[in-house]
């Protein structure tokens, strides 16, 4: 439930929630959009193992100093197994993912990646018994149909990068699928903080084994990646206390222009017209789904 700013409010805060849920959301589909060019610019001289380790330090850090000052108490968890299953969906899937960005072209990358909330609706399918009628299965046809129209089997060469990604999606959707086992019970601070550190923990070995030396002139994409990285859901996360879902939903397409604003002046990217068509569709799906699954709360 949103409210409208008081008539002595200036600034930002003056603005109608929807308009300031609006704003959050286009900056943090850009903060989004920096972490794929900073996993590529890294690439070149590190692991994705030593990538996510990084990416979930910040993580650990970030969210340990807020839990620091407002309590150690609220990280008493009696879901200590599902945090543990989540993250090893999350970090398999981040490291699938942060290796493919490395391979295949960035505005691409992201396209597919759009399949994750179809893969979300057909896990809840599988494993929690959700019911889904006959528009959303059209939907998700549809949405896999757009994965078709990028990847083009038989026309081009589809290779373990865009498979990768394909794996990336699913395993995050069902770490999407066990938060909801946790969310009645859990903060999404403290989730977030126990994915991070799993995802660490989870690294460890391979980081230590495969360890490259940082240095200087990768300090602005591990800044990019660990800061970007950190503050972009939680700028989801105030949107989402203004505004609905659909309307944050909505935003979440901007992060294919950016990352393919980023992939052309860093890389020299220019995706095709099979890239865009196709992230339109599998986009419109899922927001599609998305809007449905907000008529049926109301």
């Amino acid at each position: 439930m949103t409210t409208e700013p008081s008539s002595g409010t200036t600034g930002f805060a003056a603005l109608s929630p929807a308009l300031q849920a609006t704003i959050l959301s286009v900056a943090a589909m850009l903060l989004f959009s920096v972490v794929p060019p900073s996993v590529r610019l890294l690439s070149d001289t590190m692991s994705s193992w030593q990538i996510v380790f990084i990416r979930a330090a910040f993580g650990v850090m970030g969210i340990g100093l807020y839990f620091v000052w407002t309590g150690l108490h609220k990280l008493k968890s009696r879901q200590m197994k599902i945090h543990i299953i989540r993250s090893t969906f999350n970090f398999v899937g981040m490291v699938m993912w942060f290796w493919a960005l490395a391979h295949i072209e960035l505005a691409k990358g992201i396209a597919i990646h759009f399949t994750m909330p179809l893969f979300i609706v057909l896990l809840a399918v599988i494993f929690l018994k959700e019911r889904i009628g006959p528009w959303r299965i059209t939907a998700m046809l549809a949405g896999f149909g757009g994965v078709l129209i990028i990847l083009r089997p038989g026309m081009i060469e589809t290779g373990l990068p865009e498979l990768a990604i394909l794996g990336s999606a699913a395993l995050y959707g069902g770490a999407v699928v066990y938060l909801k086992k946790v969310v009645a019970d859990e903060t999404p601070a403290a989730v977030t903080f126990y994915t991070n550190l799993f995802m660490a923990i989870g690294c460890i070995g391979p980081t230590v084994f495969l360890w490259a030396p940082i240095t200087t002139a990768d300090i602005l994409p591990v800044l990019g990646l660990g800061v970007c990285g950190l503050f972009a859901p939680f700028l989801v996360a105030i949107a989402l206390r203004k505004a609905d879902a659909s309307l944050i939903a909505a935003f979440d397409f901007l992060r294919l222009p950016f990352t393919a604003l980023f992939g052309f002046l860093l890389f020299g990217e220019v995706p095709d017209e099979f890239v865009w068509l196709g992230a339109v569709v599998i986009f419109g799906s899922t927001y599609f789904i998305a809007r449905r699954e907000a008529m049926k709360q109301n």
